[in-house]
């Protein structure tokens, strides 16, 4: 058995005549002469109080004596180098600890070492792109791209219509005309420029810069009408957006040669509902949707006009330092909405009430597409002359555009169904599967063309 424990009371009765304070507690008993952890521990303490300021600090706080050079020295070499363990030296096996420590501390600081710069790297390079970036977004903003020379659109005559909508009982009251809009092309594109009705407000400013640059660059979709910019002249401001060539849908329709059945009626409704989808999911709201904002375009796609004006209003009113809450003075339905007898027929009715025209909201362009559903499968079908019952629109309407119509006009908003599952229940309620309108259309008329046989 080793001679730890002798060796530690000859240095605890050291400490003692030379005025150290220990206590009893520090003197370590070892048993067993392979167990050294404790005489190892107890060294490498003894070495601690001995050298260290931070223990002859705390010596001090305690009001006592620390132990001085001389003693420390003659502790050092009459009990520290002479403490052993299973035979070694403890001085041995304490030097022995300390260097596989700083052994094992290479194994984590070498990849400290290495990874620290790197993602110091990182960190630099990110902001510099992030800088980068943002420089690049505030001169493309100055750029202005969204502003458009209305001499570089070169203006047409639009084509006649093969049947002309002149007759009372043939108008239908919810359709614009299009003869308020400037057709034309620009670059490669075919535009309608139209006036923007917020133009008595609108004003360029950094956040409706930001707006133009989004809605221009950001917003595409296939049954959205693409937004191109803002061209001014002679004092007056206009919209550019993308031309339908077939004008609304119910010019469309009322035009078309080709048969117009139900499922072509399905179609289209899912249509618009895919484009109200997007539209939402990019936190746009329509606010005016109604069946005379659906066009449908050259290659027979249905899309949705007057989209950009919310947005546009909205980054105008942010911007104004003395705007007021949302009330019925400023809302922004008090420009973009039609006058006549049937203009407010459809928005909701918590939007339009007393003839006080609130926010527009997600929920009030869902009953607006309840409405569309009405005209769609209804309305387009009867003489607008003669009066409208609900028990005349229950018996005319087919059951399941009925149900879905009632659906999106809840009286309570928070009950209406989102326009993602309005779509699904069209789609499901198409026949024959068509995804588009020129698919089902193409197919009616050719069910219609005899066959030909040399």
């Amino acid at each position: 058995m080793a001679r730890t424990s002798v060796i530690i009371e000859d240095w605890r009765f050291l400490l003692l005549n030379t005025e150290c304070c220990l206590y009893d507690s520090y003197v370590v008993h070892t048993t067993q002469s392979s167990n050294c952890s404790v005489a190892v521990e107890l060294a490498r303490y003894i070495e601690w109080i001995l050298t260290s300021p931070q223990a002859e600090a705390e010596v001090e706080n305690n009001f006592m004596a620390p132990v001085s050079y001389i003693v420390a020295n003659r502790i050092r070499s009459t009990v520290l180098d002479r403490m052993t363990c299973g035979g070694q030296l403890l001085v041995d096996l304490v030097r022995q600890q300390k260097y596989e420590e700083e052994e094992s501390l290479k194994t984590w600081k070498l990849p400290v070492q290495v990874v620290t710069p790197l993602t110091a790297v990182i960190i630099l390079l990110l902001t510099a792109y992030a800088i980068i970036q943002r420089v690049q977004y505030r001169r493309t903003l100055n750029r202005d791209y969204w502003k458009i020379n209305f001499f570089e659109i070169e203006f047409v005559v639009p084509r006649k219509r093969r049947r002309a909508l002149t007759s009372t009982a043939n108008t239908y009251e919810d359709a614009p005309t299009t003869s308020v809009n400037c057709l034309g092309r620009w670059n490669v594109h075919e535009v309608a420029a139209r006036p923007l009705r917020l133009a008595r407000m609108f004003s360029v400013n950094w956040k409706v810069k930001q707006t133009l640059m989004r809605i221009r660059e950001v917003i595409e979709h296939e049954n959205i009408a693409r937004f191109f910019g803002i061209s001014s002249h002679n004092n007056g401001i206009y919209l550019v957006e993308q031309y339908c060539a077939n004008g609304t849908i119910v010019e469309f329709f009322r035009d078309n040669k080709y048969t117009i059945n139900q499922s072509l009626r399905y179609v289209a409704c899912a249509d618009i509902a895919n484009g109200m989808a997007y539209l939402h999911r990019q936190n746009l709201i329509h606010g005016n949707l109604s069946i005379g904002k659906c066009h449908v375009d050259s290659r027979w796609t249905i899309k949705i006009v007057d989209w950009e004006y919310t947005a546009l209003y909205d980054a105008v009113r942010r911007t104004n330092r003395n705007r007021a809450q949302a009330t019925c003075d400023n809302s922004v339905l008090n420009f973009i909405c039609d006058e006549g007898s049937r203009a407010f027929r459809h928005l909701a009715p918590e939007i339009e009430t007393n003839g006080c025209l609130l926010e527009p909201t997600r929920a009030g362009d869902v009953y607006s597409f309840g409405i569309i559903i009405q005209d769609m499968f209804f309305n387009l079908l009867v003489q607008q002359s003669l009066p409208q019952t609900s028990a005349q629109i229950c018996n005319e309407m087919p059951a399941k555009a009925r149900q879905i119509m009632e659906l999106a006009c809840h009286d309570i908003a928070i009950n209406r169904p989102t326009f993602e599952q309005l779509e699904k229940s069209m789609r499901n309620a198409i026949i024959s599967g068509q995804r588009n309108l020129l698919d089902r259309s193409v197919r009616v008329h050719i069910a219609t063309i005899p066959l030909l046989v040399n």
